[in-house]
């Protein structure tokens, strides 16, 4: 469970309603969710758009539970997957109780986004946070196939997000 955290339905939907500290293998005491990510060496910038976006309740909710994303059918030869698997896993980490110390490691996370993004973002360069996020979440919205239609990709949000039928959570 350490190395790879799962969760519930039932814990996600309680991660809101009960703030709890817990303790690390190490002893020191954080809130899931609120712990640190390592800087490697210039990717500060990529850290604070991943711990911000890592807040934000209808996307981690999504990211903690594998199953919403596990099957999505990608073309051979296409990595931008990748950093949908990656994304998912470092959420899973940064929110799990269970910890071996209070910061969690977003190399694999980093690796994915070099990758992807063929090398305009990088580890050991600054790069500009708010190129990184804008790149970042086009880059998960296509990964997980939605489109550049507008009415398709906001069904395909509108369902992934839990809503009721009839109700749209993309406003236009």
């Amino acid at each position: 469970y350490v190395l790879k955290p799962t969760f519930t339905a039932q814990q996600i939907t309680n991660l809101d309603k009960q703030a709890k500290l817990s303790r690390a293998y190490d002893g020191t005491t954080y809130l899931p969710g609120i712990v640190g990510l390592n800087n490697i060496k210039a990717n500060d910038y990529a850290n604070a758009v991943l711990q911000a976006l890592s807040n934000v309740p209808p996307l981690r909710n999504y990211f903690l539970e594998e199953e919403n994303y596990k099957s999505i059918q990608r073309p051979p030869g296409d990595i931008m997957f990748l950093l949908v698997q990656r994304f998912g896993e470092l959420m899973r980490k940064l929110w799990n109780p269970r910890n071996f110390k209070a910061h969690v490691s977003p190399h694999e996370m980093l690796q994915a986004v070099v990758l992807c993004s063929k090398k305009n973002f990088q580890i050991t360069k600054q790069g500009d946070g708010v190129d990184f996020l804008s790149w970042f979440l086009n880059a998960l919205h296509s990964a997980l196939g939605g489109t550049k239609k507008k009415k398709k990709s906001e069904q395909r949000a509108t369902k992934a997000l839990g809503a009721p039928p009839g109700v749209t959570l993309v406003t236009p």
